[in-house]
């Protein structure tokens, strides 16, 4: 939060992008009008933090964190960054264990949130942020077709020691089943 002795930065233009102070300017003011629209919050906002994410764009945490991704820093995302902020207060207004049901749609509609894929950003920089993964996840297929499942930033163990299930349970796509995955390296 700004002291007394910072002023908050001046709204970013494309040649003055969103800094963390500018940010965290944006979050109050949409946190105080929040407030104002629901005075009682299933889990009472406690602070606000940054991270690295490249797969999303926020998080809310039952302890009242809001966890935003530092990859709005530099670009001029505005909108972005307030759907975001008021998608994340939603779920602490309404409660972490609605998800996004319909009592978290009805908060997230009155402050004005549009649920939206992460990384699917009208603003450049950001989508380009978001969207560099390394790797791609690769389905092979039971006839031996290879399909592109999607880009992913880390190996999961879920896919890489990928095995039928006790009871026979298989990943399928299309109503096709999944022999295995593989990933593919961007930067091999």
């Amino acid at each position: 939060m700004n002291t007394a002795f910072e002023r908050p930065d001046p709204a970013p233009t494309p040649d003055r992008p969103l800094t963390e102070n500018a940010i965290r300017g944006i979050f109050e003011r949409e946190r105080v009008r929040a407030q104002a629209l629901f005075p009682h919050w299933e889990h009472p906002f406690a602070e606000l933090r940054f991270n690295r994410a490249r797969r999303s764009y926020g998080q809310a945490h039952r302890d009242g964190r809001i966890v935003l991704s530092r990859s709005f820093v530099g670009t001029t995302a505005v909108a972005d960054l307030e759907d975001t902020i008021r998608h994340e207060l939603a779920h602490l207004i309404a409660g972490i264990r609605y998800k996004h049901g319909p009592r978290w749609q009805h908060v997230a509609t009155r402050l004005g949130a549009t649920p939206r894929a992460s990384g699917r950003s009208e603003d450049d920089v950001l989508h380009e942020k978001m969207s560099h993964a390394r790797f791609t996840l690769i389905a092979i297929m039971e006839n031996g077709e290879e399909r592109t499942v999607r880009k992913v930033h880390r190996r999961s163990r879920r896919y890489t020691e990928y095995r039928l299930g006790r009871r026979g349970q298989r990943y399928h796509i299309k109503g096709d089943f999944v022999e295995r995955f593989v990933y593919l390296d961007e930067q091999e």
